[in-house]
């Protein structure tokens, strides 16, 4: 019996290894997919989310005519569609 009983053993120690080994390739896949993820967010930068400034002849010109309250409009309705478009099932006007 006790014979029995050790190799029960030692194959439930065989099992418990194997799934604590899978889990920690499934953990060691996820890292890995993160690290690339990681790599290339970190490798865009910031130098391209930076607004130009607009000279004061050209500001005062566009606040003056009401342009600036029109791309805000437009900006406005561009995201408003974007976000509409995100949602399953909703195509306005694509």
């Amino acid at each position: 019996m006790d014979a029995a009983a050790g190799i029960l053993n030692l194959i439930y120690c065989w099992l418990q290894d194997f799934f604590f080994s899978l889990q920690d390739l499934y953990l060691g896949a996820w890292d890995s997919l993160l690290g690339v993820a990681d790599s290339t967010i970190a490798g865009l930068g910031t130098a391209g989310l930076t607004l130009p400034v607009i000279p004061d002849q050209y500001a005062w010109v566009l606040g003056a005519t009401g342009m600036s309250q029109a791309l805000a409009i437009i900006a406005g309705a561009m995201v408003t569609r974007f976000t509409l478009q995100t949602i399953p099932f909703v195509r306005w006007g694509s």
